[in-house]
């Protein structure tokens, strides 16, 4: 390497109360220095922490004399002249007010600073979420001259510390180092930190002159275009990624600008998950970074974000379509990954040509205007490495949102009069309702006698409570599973559905989807009157009665206009609400014996929130996973609105676990999560990554989390699927074996997480650990496997512990008796 000029000064700041440190720091330092034309010259403003011996006669380790050897030899054809300012100081706030009256080299110097920490010796504590020595650090840097701020960070500030070690370990701000009983070792650590901090200056100092003040154009125009749309409501979720780092360090640096989420995640499919949950609970858009290769990574949470419709971008590197081969590129000879992308209906945009950045982009953003769902920007390391910055966008180059549609007037009169005239029970499905369209579908509920569900995949679109006040047309929710009891009464009749004349399901912005009835093709056919109501014309099903195509806010508008309900047909239907039995119907439910049954534990839990919900104002978002815990948390607790669940689109595993972070952090409001075993064991655990963004990131957690992960060692909507449909007993499939960690508390910063055991459940204790601030609950509920209740299935609703019980119980069994003896005869 070729020698530079002699105008360079190099200030080294030693900081503590104990003489030993700065005396090992003086030792490496003359020990680089003597003999050579680099000099050391030192500043003390505290004598009492000045260094008394300037070089070990007798170094203890037989590493250092060759550390200290291949060290001058760099230094000497690298940096051959240099000053070398050593400041010591007790305290960094002493050492701060020194900064500010270090000498002022010559124009064009070269300078840089290293921080050498003594924490306990200055009285500051490492712990890991204590800022005691992140505030002084800042202080420090705040104090030095402006030439001095650049690249001090982890690479030049070495903090030493007697801690024997934390329970959390995690990359700091600063080089945190175990202080070494011996000083020659110390001294050693302090030469490889100087001549690693030489090395970087010199071989680093062009790339930071190309890149300082030159933020990434991707990143500027996605920030500016979704700033545009959402302003801070939009979300930054990113994982990382070598060729991606800066484009994600840009991102967040304009994120942080404008308070912008960013949220994180142990994976990148948990960003996935994280953003679907957003836009379904606030339509917040979002933008996820990822690294190469890794656009297969979100599983089927890419589709269940095309079916959502959820706005945003998801920015994956690739390499350009000439590279042979390419490390972890999916664009080149071998495969494509557009073609997938295609086939799945996804939008997606190929940016491989900086100078073609503004036309991807514009095609970007019109995908992002047409409500097809999230849009993949597969990009190469020449777009993401531009700075130039593209024409920024005008009104009239973008795509215009879908217009709205306005229901005709014949289709809408069959609806009319099957509202106004009858039949006397009518039952609305609602999916997905913003504020304004769910004070729609009450008042019209309330004035006609319209009775309310929920889905399994859209939890408390409708809900028990509705401003802290009880909704009485709210019946619970139906579904493929979890269907509630009193959803099941309103439309069936001693075990049999009730006839097609008395009654209509309606399907409020659905595809009626097989997750969203417990019914069969055929019975929808045959057996039920139907009126859909969907803005997409591919969504309308064929089994239909009355398919409304029109935006949902349009046809409730037009409905409540034209209400003229028959009084008797009102009060009929008011009848028909309120002779349904807001019952568990089931007998375990009431049956405390341990390990509990998911029947018993969702029954006292559903007691608990009735009074926390009624009585003091208590609200919640619930996050349902995949599961018996997760269905049977839909269909027994009560809900105050809007919820996440993992049932949604294709019925992912870990997907609602791995959106709690994201939710957790964005909404004012306490969020319970209902979590089995089986789901918790597939995917990344999210406490890390929670923790990380509240005492690193500075995202508070708002009110309480609570996690209950269901334990009952196995599979358990599987294994009722199995046992019921073969009547086979416990099969090794479905088994889930669960390593229960002991009860703990642990403080992290501000933040308190316990992990509690629930064998039981005392309302008053919690009710307590319910209404807890910044507190994370997890709670480890034991419970047994068993198959009844819970609208597992619709032959559930004919066993013995029902309510009413029907006929059809006893056909079921006489039918099986002559299929055994057929069988034995044969």
């Amino acid at each position: 390497m070729a020698a530079v000029s002699p105008q360079h000064h190099i200030f080294v700041f030693s900081i503590g109360k104990r003489a030993a440190f700065h005396t090992a720091v003086l030792h490496a330092l003359s020990d680089l220095t003597d003999d050579s034309e680099r000099r050391l010259v030192t500043a003390c403003p505290d004598r009492t922490a000045a260094p008394r011996h300037r070089t070990p006669a007798h170094p203890s380790i037989p590493a250092y004399a060759g550390i200290v050897a291949k060290a001058r030899r760099f230094l000497n054809g690298a940096l051959p002249a240099a000053d070398v300012h050593l400041v010591t100081a007790d305290t960094p706030a002493r050492a701060a007010r020194t900064a500010g009256a270090l000498p002022i080299e010559p124009a064009g110097a070269e300078s840089i600073a290293l921080v050498l920490l003594d924490a306990e010796g200055a009285g500051l504590s490492t712990a890991p979420f204590e800022t005691s020595v992140a505030d002084a650090l800042e202080a420090l840097t705040a104090a030095l001259p402006e030439r001095l701020r650049d690249g001090l960070g982890a690479r030049r500030t070495a903090v030493y510390t007697e801690s024997t070690g934390h329970e959390v370990h995690v990359a700091r701000p600063y080089l945190l180092r175990h202080m070494p009983d011996d000083r020659s070792a110390l001294a050693a650590d302090i030469v490889c930190l100087f001549t690693d901090g030489i090395q970087h200056l010199l071989t680093g100092s062009a790339l930071r002159a190309a890149s300082r003040g030159n933020l990434s154009a991707l990143a500027r125009s996605l920030h500016g275009f979704l700033t545009e749309q959402a302003g801070a409501s939009w979300g930054l979720h990113y994982y990382t990624g070598s060729v991606v780092s800066s484009l994600i360090r840009d991102l967040d640096l304009l994120a942080a600008e404008s308070g912008n989420p960013v949220l994180r995640g142990p994976s990148e499919h948990s960003l996935a998950c994280g953003a679907l949950a957003r836009w379904q609970l606030d339509e917040a858009p979002f933008v996820i970074v990822v690294t190469s290769g890794m656009v297969d990574e979100f599983r089927g949470t890419l589709a269940n974000l095309r079916d959502a419709r959820a706005r945003g971008f998801i920015v994956c590197a690739d390499s350009p379509v000439s590279a042979w081969y390419p490390f972890q590129g999916t664009v080149h000879g071998a495969e494509d990954s557009r073609t997938v992308l295609a086939a799945r209906g996804i939008p997606h945009v190929y940016l491989d040509d900086p100078d073609r950045l503004e036309a991807g982009l514009a095609e970007a953003r019109a995908a992002y205007a047409q409500d097809r769902g999230p849009v993949v920007l597969l990009t190469t390391p020449a777009v993401l490495d531009a700075t130039a910055v593209p024409e920024p966008p005008t009104t009239d180059q973008d795509t215009p949102r879908a217009p709205v549609l306005d229901v005709r007037e014949d289709t809408l009169a069959p609806v009319m009069d099957i509202i106004n005239q009858g039949p006397s029970r009518l039952l609305w499905q609602c999916g997905h309702l913003n504020h304004e369209e769910s004070g729609l579908v009450h008042d019209i509920a309330r004035r006609a006698g319209i009775a309310l569900a929920d889905s399994l995949t859209r939890p408390g679109s409708v809900a028990k409570y509705r401003g802290g006040h009880v909704v009485d047309a709210y019946l619970g929710t139906l579904g493929l599973y979890g269907f509630s009891a009193r959803v099941h009464d309103f439309l069936h009749h001693g075990g049999r559905l009730r006839p097609r004349s008395d009654q209509c399901l309606f399907f409020l912005k659905s595809r009626i989807g097989e997750s969203a009835t417990p019914f069969s093709r055929r019975v929808l056919q045959r057996s039920l009157r139907i009126v859909q109501v969907t803005r997409e014309p591919e969504h309308l099903a064929p089994f239909a009665d009355h398919p409304v195509l029109s935006d949902a806010h349009a046809f409730l508008r037009a409905v409540r206009e034209r209400l003229d309900v028959d009084p008797d047909v009102l009060a009929a239907r008011t009848e028909a609400i309120a002779r349904t039995r807001d019952s568990a119907s089931d007998a375990v439910h009431e049956l405390p014996v341990l390990p509990m049954s998911a029947n018993y534990f969702f029954r006292q839990l559903h007691l608990v929130l009735d009074h926390l919900i009624s009585k003091e104002g208590y609200t919640y978002t619930g996050v349902y996973d995949v599961g018996r815990g997760g269905l049977s948390a839909v269909r027994n607790l009560p809900r105050t609105g809007p919820g996440f669940s993992g049932w949604y689109g294709r019925a992912l595993m870990g997907d609602a676990l791995q959106a709690v972070p994201a939710i957790a952090l964005t909404r004012d409001d306490n969020v319970l999560a209902f979590i089995g075993d089986g789901a918790s064991a597939l995917v990344p655990d999210i406490l890390p990554t929670l923790v990380q963004q509240v005492c690193l990131y500075g995202q508070r957690l708002r009110r309480n989390l609570t996690v209950f992960r269901l334990i009952d060692g196995g599979h358990s909507v599987i294994r009722t699927y199995h046992e019921g449909r073969s009547g086979a007993d416990l099969s090794r499939q479905t088994q889930v074996l669960h390593l229960l960690d002991p009860e703990w508390t642990r403080s992290f910063g501000e933040l308190t997480v316990h992990h509690r055991h629930v064998n039981d459940v005392d309302p008053a204790t919690v009710r307590a650990w319910l209404r807890q601030p910044a507190t994370v609950n997890l709670c480890s509920v034991l419970l047994s496997h068993n198959n009844e209740g819970d609208g597992l299935s619709l032959l559930s609703s004919h066993g013995w512990q029902r309510d009413e019980l029907s006929d059809l119980t006893f056909a079921v069994i006489r039918a099986g008796q002559r299929t055994t003896s057929a069988t034995a005869g044969s």
